[in-house]
């Protein structure tokens, strides 16, 4: 999954609470009160009934619809051991979030400090789009580039979001998002400028083995996550007021 499809999920869930300005969400939209004791199953109960409004897209506030995702253009690398690549996508549309079901939603505050520890499972995700790749394996070079898709199930991530409160906004300072996924299946075009035995065999030396290459993926993956996806919230928790968001 993506950097910018994981991050567009944090910025609709952002936007659940969100007033600013002269907008304002429907009045259906839940709010939680932080002293009440269900403020944890308010704010997963607000996030999960205000979804499939969200999932359509919010014009105010610059969030397209999310259902299928399109990303115009996405890259990546990958070095483990004797294994690296470049990835570049493009045109890269993203299915299943409109699914996504929010299991739980654990908040932590200590006097000026603020965390959302959040619970997510999207049953199926699929991914497609254009590719160019260009890699080796030791002294064996891979390249090519063509079209992909990525099919994946039983897909949980928890969300760890959290900084210190000042002058009543919410300035995030971490957001940790760790993903375990059940299965996937991945399927690529011409990774070998023509040679479509080399091409299968790479398919199924990939789909085989993908758990290995997806972990030694997954350290700079969430390194990198965090560093978009808190500047993206800050986006707007810098422009409303922690007691409008959280009462």
């Amino acid at each position: 999954m993506s950097c910018r499809t994981v991050a567009v999920i944090c910025v609709a869930l952002c936007g659940v609470a969100l007033v600013t300005g002269d907008y304002q969400l429907p009045a259906s939209v839940k709010t939680c009160k932080k002293d009440s004791e269900d403020f944890s199953s308010c704010l997963r109960l607000a996030i999960q009934e205000a979804w499939p409004t969200i999932v359509q897209g919010l014009p105010d506030f610059d969030l397209p619809p999310l259902d299928p995702y399109f990303t115009e253009t996405y890259d990546t690398n990958y070095e483990n051991g004797q294994l690296r690549g470049l990835l570049s996508a493009k045109n890269v549309r993203t299915y299943g979030l409109a699914k996504a079901r929010f299991l739980s939603v654990k908040p932590e505050i200590v006097d000026d400090f603020f965390r959302l520890e959040i619970d997510l499972d999207l049953p199926k995700i699929f991914i497609d789009g254009d590719y160019k790749a260009e890699g080796s394996l030791g002294s064996f070079k891979v390249g090519g580039e063509g079209v992909f898709n990525i099919s994946m199930e039983d897909v949980k991530c928890t969300w760890d979001i959290s900084g210190h409160v000042a002058d009543d906004r919410w300035k995030v300072e971490h957001f940790i998002l760790t993903p375990v996924i059940g299965t996937m299946k991945i399927w690529f075009s011409d990774l070998f400028n023509g040679n479509e035995e080399m091409n299968r065999a790479a398919m199924l030396f990939v789909n085989e083995y993908w758990p290995v290459v997806y972990r030694g993926m997954l350290p700079k993956m969430i390194e990198a996550w965090d560093v978009y996806l808190t500047e993206v919230v800050n986006r707007f928790f810098s422009k409303i007021s922690f007691s409008t968001v959280f009462p």
